[in-house]
């Protein structure tokens, strides 16, 4: 007997309680049943600390379904001790959560598990690639070059989330440019015509590789979005909010930010590095981060929330 999903809608919790009450609704969870939580913000901060306390033994699913809306499905892993690195990672994407053991043991033997330095590319902008990706761990950033080389990154791929996924559906180039935002990172390569004969076979497959697709497009829209209304500072905020916790006042920023570079930083923000600077110091006097020895340090979500809003 299957049991129902655990739902939590977190909006209505102060933050400073809402991780606890996640965490012991997901230590209840019982065989093949999932936690889903609704959420006022990107749950960047929930992700990073379940992969601190429970890295390997989840799998997660977010989508944003629109403004201040969030919905997350967290459920347990099904890999076990023998299985695989790449079968674990596999099992670890909520792309394959539900694919038989046989099928999924098949498509295992014809996936590479690739290690990328930071900065490295992963898979080019305009061409064609025989890949999709899943990033085993680390982050990949998507980016859109533009002819003249300049950078505008559209969102970021998180650990075991998929990319390079449009050659499943035309079989044509991809349209952005995949680098390796971070040191550690690791992806998985499953190859473009083994993937869309699995999800040939299976619907719920082909319905999760539909969701990551609408997903990416919700995302470079928003950062078009952006582009034509917001000021730089306010892009800069905006670009910045989703390495900041939702406690009050100044918290230490999420990785990768403390390493990033204002160049990383003006790509995500659409701008160059001269606008960045001057946002930064901007925003610093305001008390919406707090650098040291160049770097972003800490962020206040609230103050960055404001620089936002007033565009």
């Amino acid at each position: 007997m299957r049991h129902p999903d655990l739902h939590i809608d977190v909006r209505s919790i102060p933050p400073p309680e809402r991780h606890a009450q996640i965490f012991a609704l997901f230590a209840a969870l019982r065989d093949a049943q999932a936690l889903v939580l609704i959420s006022d913000h990107e749950p960047r901060p929930l992700r990073a600390e379940f992969h601190l306390t429970h890295n390997g033994s989840f799998s997660w699913v977010q989508r944003q379904l629109g403004d201040g809306r969030w919905e997350v499905r967290i459920a347990r892993s099904l890999a076990s001790a023998s299985s695989s690195a790449i079968v674990a990672g596999l099992l670890r994407s909520a792309i394959f959560a539900e694919v038989p053991g046989s099928a999924l043991d098949d498509l295992a033997h014809y996936v590479r598990r690739v290690p990328i330095k930071r900065h490295h590319c992963v898979a080019e902008q305009g061409v064609i690639w025989p890949y999709v990706g899943i990033v085993d761990s680390g982050v990949v950033q998507a980016q859109l070059m533009t002819a003249e080389g300049r950078e505008q990154a559209m969102y970021d791929v998180l650990s075991t989330e998929l990319f390079a996924e449009t050659a499943l559906f035309d079989r044509g180039h991809i349209s952005l440019r995949h680098i390796a935002l971070t040191a550690d990172t690791v992806v998985l390569l499953l190859p473009v015509e083994r993937l869309r004969a699995l999800a040939d076979r299976d619907r719920t497959v082909a319905t999760r590789l539909e969701e990551v697709a609408a997903q990416h497009t919700r995302s470079i829209l928003g950062r078009f979005a952006a582009q034509i209304s917001l000021s730089a500072t306010a892009r800069v905020a905006m670009s910045l909010l989703s390495y900041a916790t939702p406690v009050l006042g100044l918290a230490d920023a999420l990785a990768p930010l403390q390493s990033m570079t204002q160049v990383e930083i003006a790509a995500s923000s659409g701008t160059v590095k001269e606008v960045v600077s001057r946002a930064l110091a901007d925003l610093e006097a305001v008390g919406a981060v707090q650098r040291a020895s160049g770097h972003i340090v800490k962020l206040d979500r609230g103050r960055l929330l404001e620089a936002v809003e007033r565009g």
